[in-house]
């Protein structure tokens, strides 16, 4: 990234861990120390990702080094124990920032829906959501996502759908800044080139002014995956583009089911909800 956030970890997340991430296949990962012998990262089924390899472009020694930060990170958080309780921060951040797992684009990739113009940073801080527990909900969503309902299949990668309808720049507050540099710092550092494209909807006709107020925040890499589309027909023909008309909402003048109702979604609600399903 050209610019690069400190991020501390808050306590209140690795004190959510519980007693059994000590003994998780992450933690063990994470005492073999920073350079780790790959055969016994295999054993534990935690060798380097494909996409770690690919951030690093094909060299495996950085690849390692990364890969074993990141070990780390996910030992300290709990990442194999996160699911086992609920978490109802979930519920309270969709109020005021909705986001949906939904159905597949047309290459099979997982998308990621954003509805950034109902983002409410107010509405955040007066239910007590800080930016780093937005940020801490962000981190649950994207271990959801790939660990669970991708089952850490390392060569699947989502395609991210950004609606901006009724976007305002009176959102864009000092709340909303530090959660975007917090989730999105942490999420570059250990989920590196995991989206295939992120793909901007309904974009206001100012959108060059946040573009260019956003885009040094960005390493070319990522400018390269964006599409932005301003015009609700141009969003459409965009949309047909990337999904099959039945995997597009109604709402967004296709013949498939309302976000909120796709398999993923319901499953991720049902986590947030219970935690892990009892046998």
């Amino acid at each position: 990234p050209l610019l690069v956030f400190t991020v501390y970890w808050p306590r209140n997340f690795m004190s959510r861990a519980g007693s059994a991430g000590s003994a998780s296949q992450s933690c063990q990962a994470a005492a073999l120390g920073s350079n780790p012998d790959r055969k016994e990262l295999e054993a534990l089924d935690r060798d380097i990702p494909r996409y770690v390899l690919k951030a690093a472009e094909g060299n495996e020694r950085l690849a390692l080094q990364r890969w074993a930060e990141t070990l780390r990170w996910r030992c300290e958080i709990g990442d194999e124990d996160l699911f086992r309780r609920p978490n109802p921060n979930f519920f309270t951040i969709q109020k005021h920032y909705p986001t949906y797992l939904h159905l597949p684009d047309k290459r099979g990739r997982l998308t990621y829906w954003q509805r950034a113009g109902r983002l409410n940073p107010t509405g955040l801080l007066n239910e007590g959501m800080s930016p780093s527990l937005v940020r801490d909900d962000y981190v649950w969503q994207t271990l959801f996502a790939y660990d669970l309902w991708l089952k850490r299949d390392d060569r699947q990668e989502i395609t991210i759908i950004v609606d901006m309808e009724g976007f305002s720049l009176s959102k864009i507050t000092p709340t909303m800044l530090r959660i975007f540099s917090l989730s999105y710092s942490i999420i570059q550092k250990h989920f590196p080139d995991r989206e295939h494209l992120v793909v901007v909807i309904n974009a206001p006709e100012w959108w060059g002014a946040i573009w260019a107020f956003f885009k040094p925040l960005l390493p070319a890499k990522q400018q390269r995956k964006l599409r932005v589309s301003t015009s609700q027909k141009e969003s459409f023909l965009t949309l047909q583009d990337i999904l099959d008309r039945d995997s597009i909402p109604e709402e967004y003048g296709g013949s498939g089911v309302p976000l909120g109702s796709a398999p993923a979604e319901m499953m991720r609600r049902q986590y947030a909800s219970n935690g892990t399903p009892k046998q």
